[in-house]
C-alpha cells in the first residue's frame, strides 16, 4: 500500500496547527525587477512614492530610486504595489497615461454623484443603479481597449479597480 508523503505531511501540519493561523490572503510572492544594468532585484514592493520604491525580501529591505529601472519595470513595480496590501486604492501611483486616470476618476465621481442624488431623492435608486451599471460597463470597455492598444497592462487594469 502506497502512502502519499505529501498527504501525511499535510495532515501532520494541519494537526499541529494549533498555534498562529496562517493568513494566505496577505502572502505575496517575490517578484523580480530588472534595472538598467541588467541586474535583478527580487522581493515584495512594500513602499512606493513618485521617486523611490522600497523592496523587501527575506534577507534585506532596500529603498531604491525608481530611475534605476526602465519604464516598463517602473510600471510593473507600481502595479504590484497597488495590487498588494500596501497600496490598495493608490491609483495615483500607477504609471498609466493621464487620460486613463482621468477616465477612471471621472467615472467614479459620476457614479458617486448618482448615488448621492438617489439618497437625496432627486432620482430613484433604480435609475441610479442603472446609470452606475452603464458607467461601469463603458469604463470596462474603455479599459479593455486600452489594454488591447498597449496603453496599459492587464495588471494595471486590475490595479485600477476595474
Amino acid at each position: 500500500m502506497k502512502i502519499c508523503v505529501l498527504c501525511v505531511l499535510t495532515m501532520a501540519l494541519v494537526a499541529g496547527a494549533e498555534s498562529e493561523p496562517c493568513s494566505f490572503s496577505t502572502f505575496q510572492p517575490f517578484n523580480s525587477y530588472t534595472n538598467h544594468a541588467g541586474n535583478a532585484v527580487s522581493g515584495v514592493v512594500v513602499a512606493l512614492d513618485l521617486s523611490t520604491t522600497t523592496i523587501s525580501n527575506a534577507m534585506e529591505t532596500a529603498a531604491l530610486p525608481l530611475s534605476i529601472f526602465p519604464t516598463n519595470e517602473q510600471r510593473r513595480i507600481a502595479a504590484d504595489f497597488v495590487l498588494g496590501a500596501g497600496g490598495a486604492g493608490s491609483i495615483e501611483l500607477l504609471r498609466v497615461p493621464a487620460e486613463v486616470k482621468r477616465a477612471v476618476s471621472g467615472a467614479k465621481k459620476a457614479m458617486a454623484r448618482s448615488r448621492k442624488r438617489a439618497e437625496k431623492g432627486l432620482c430613484t435608486q433604480e435609475e441610479s443603479d442603472a446609470f452606475c451599471a452603464e458607467s461601469e460597463a463603458a469604463l470596462a470597455s474603455y479599459l479593455d481597449k486600452q489594454v488591447e492598444e498597449g496603453a496599459i497592462t492587464p495588471a494595471e487594469r486590475t490595479a485600477l479597480g476595474w
